[in-house]
């Protein structure tokens, strides 16, 4: 997936944001979206169950994507 930087004020791109999983077809709307570090124990939960329900709270921090695309657009000067 290419990211050319050509969009920084084309307001054309006023959808979404969604989030694309590695496949690049596989995707979602980014609102409710996180991204998720895990310690060991966590790791080991969602490895043996294959589901983040299986994390406990104390064994993630999680960073939602919509304050990363706010600190993008802060950084940028960008309106996503």
């Amino acid at each position: 997936m290419e990211n050319n930087g050509n969009t920084r004020h084309d307001p054309s791109y006023c959808f979404g944001p969604y989030v694309v999983l590695g496949d690049d077809s596989t995707y979602d709307l980014a609102d409710d979206a996180s991204i998720a570090i895990l310690t060991q124990d966590g790791q080991d939960h969602l490895s043996e169950a294959l589901d983040f329900g299986a994390v406990h709270d104390d064994d993630a921090v999680y960073i939602n994507l919509s304050d990363l695309i706010a600190a993008y657009n802060q950084v940028h000067g960008t309106n996503y």
